[in-house]
């Protein structure tokens, strides 16, 4: 097979990959991750909402092209979110920031999200730098809206939630 014939099948298969990942967002679903690659530990949690580590060089754009509307945020200023959010900004992708830390989640983070989460449009990616606190969040937010906890958090730890975390947030939620 020559060189061209390689480069050819490689274009109408990333152009196909595109068109699944638009044709997937216009039902306003979160694609899955081999549509967002540059996102680290991307896990599709619901069809509107995606969970995920770090937001790769790229990653912005791609999270545009499969349709995200919202990007939640649960690093703290340390973490780059300033940077990102001019990022997310420019591509018309609205940015919401709650500052979270490993040390656990608090019950009035959980009431911050859940506000910011109810009024905003998804498909919706909740992110950290690992994915752990994303998982939490939202494992939290689900707890509060009348989901058993242990299917909450097992459900979490399909997409990201570590035992530290998972313990504190039993601490927290769950007494």
């Amino acid at each position: 097979m020559g060189l061209s014939m390689k480069y050819s099948i490689i274009l109408i298969t990333l152009a196909g990959m595109l068109f699944t990942g638009l044709t997937q967002a216009s039902g306003g679903r979160v694609p899955f991750a081999h549509q967002v690659i540059p996102v680290q530990n991307y896990s599709r949690a619901t069809e509107q909402v995606a969970i995920s580590g770090m937001i790769s060089d790229g990653g912005v754009q791609a999270l545009s092209a499969t349709g995200f509307k919202t990007v939640i945020d649960l690093r703290t200023k340390n973490e780059g979110t300033a940077e990102e959010k001019g990022l997310v900004d420019s591509v018309g992708i609205a940015y919401f920031n709650i500052p979270t830390t490993v040390a656990g989640i608090t019950k009035e983070q959980v009431a911050q999200f859940a506000k910011v989460f109810q009024s905003v449009q998804t498909p919706v990616l909740i992110h950290c730098g690992s994915g752990n606190r994303a998982s939490a969040m939202w494992a939290s937010y689900r707890i509060t809206q009348g989901i058993d906890p242990e299917v909450a958090i097992a459900d979490a730890r399909k997409t990201g939630l570590r035992p530290p975390l998972e313990e504190k947030l039993r601490e927290i939620m769950l007494n």
